[in-house]
């Protein structure tokens, strides 16, 4: 099959009971990998009502743990976009005795333990390799942490205090299990808004795509493009960057094709989607996470056969069957298409990656059907890691975070 008309569909979260990592070695593995993709990184803006885990969940809003002596936490939240629209963040992080990271010039630099919290070294500190929290004037406004695991901390003990919206920032990462790919959203900064601000879940990512990569199968009947295309992850120190199948959808079917602005603005986006070139092509792109059951409007192939034999006949109207509350799709986890970012390299439009298609086939990621996350970083060399990594954790492995755990 040809990579580029493959379609990856395996978005979707695992089942209930089926385990995808070794809890410890993956998401710090997970943490690594934030600490290198700065440049390539898939960001995240998700906007909405913090909801937290029951108490016996088996993944808890938080989870200390201890590793060869040294303390570590997790922490695990949702975002509600919606009644219907929800998505999962999360955190990790442990004690160290040298915290490395990097300045404003983007140089190495070591921070003892103990150092941690000194203002002059918290400022010396690069912005995009601190966590930033900002819960309102009530917690004291700002605060930034050199380590996550303070980061954690903090919330712990702040964020079930606090009652308004949040917007969370940081990065998503995609990781294996058993032949799939599953989405990670990691905690970078979170900050208090103001309640009439528009709940969203926001992801831009710059995109690769190329003809071949545009499926309209759907288009005359639901005003749906499939785009199957890459994105670009830091993988491990053998293998580098790499390409990683992503599906994005481009759904039109809101578009009211008598509005003069919807017509301009539908055909503003498909010049930059229903692209005609079979070189590799890539732009950044804001898009719309629907992880949930979308809103869909009600009409006559809801009904019964009986229910529109009656409209035939004049008995009832279509209003006389018209469900009290929203009615709810199909579940589904998509990034929609929303607008391109036209900025930096971009500002022109969509660029091309000045690689050939067999060039780029030979960048494209491929797993084992039982990889790991695990699996891909002991696959690398291990020099010039902490030493935390070079430890191999033995610990029951744990499940997806389940959303019947959030409320």
């Amino acid at each position: 099959m040809d990579k580029f008309s493959y379609r990856f569909t395996s978005m979707f979260r695992p089942e209930k009971g089926v385990y995808i990592d070794c809890f410890i070695n993956n998401i710090y593995i997970n943490y690594l990998i934030l600490r290198r993709t700065s440049n390539l990184a898939v960001r995240f803006n998700f906007t909405g009502t913090v909801m937290f885990p029951k108490k016996d969940a088996k993944r808890p809003f938080v989870k200390e743990m201890e590793k060869n002596g040294r303390k570590m936490l997790s922490m695990n939240f949702g975002i509600k976009e919606s009644d219907n629209n929800m998505a999962f963040v999360e955190a990790f992080d442990g004690e160290q005795e040298t915290i490395k990271s990097k300045n404003a010039d983007n140089e190495n630099i070591e921070i003892k333990w103990k150092d941690r919290f000194d203002d002059d070294v918290v400022s010396s500190v690069a912005s995009y390799r601190k966590t930033t929290i900002d819960l309102g004037e009530e917690f004291d406004g700002r605060h930034e942490f050199v380590t996550l695991y303070d980061a954690i901390k903090y919330l712990q003990e702040n964020l079930p205090k606090y009652t308004g919206k949040v917007t969370i920032t940081g990065q998503m990462v995609k990781e294996p299990y058993n032949g799939k790919y599953y989405d990670k959203f990691k905690i970078q900064s979170v900050y208090a808004v103001a309640d009439d601000k528009k709940n969203r879940l926001l992801i831009t990512a710059d995109i690769y795509y190329n003809k071949d990569s545009i499926d309209k199968t759907d288009w005359k009947t639901e005003k749906k493009i499939i785009v199957d295309g890459y994105i670009q992850q830091y993988i491990n120190k053998d293998e580098g960057n790499k390409f990683i199948p992503q599906q994005f959808v481009f759904n039109a079917s809101k578009y009211d094709e008598n509005n003069e602005k919807h017509k301009k603005l539908l055909d503003y986006k498909m010049k930059y989607i229903d692209i005609s070139k079979k070189t590799m092509q890539h732009l950044l792109w804001e898009c719309v996470m629907l992880n949930g059951a979308e809103t869909v409007e009600f009409d006559e192939s809801q009904l019964t056969k009986a229910q529109k034999e009656q409209i035939e006949l004049g008995i009832r109207t279509l209003n006389d069957f018209r469900p009290a509350g929203s009615i709810f799709g199909d579940r589904v986890t998509e990034y929609r298409l929303f607008d391109p970012k036209l900025t930096g390299d971009f500002a022109d439009g969509i660029v091309d990656a000045d690689m050939s298609v067999s060039e780029f086939e030979d960048e494209i990621y491929v797993m084992a059907s039982d990889e790991n996350m695990d699996d891909v970083m002991k696959k690398a060399e291990k020099k010039d890691e902490p030493k935390v990594e070079e430890e191999e954790t033995k610990t029951d492995s744990e499940p997806e975070v389940d959303e019947d755990d959030l409320f």
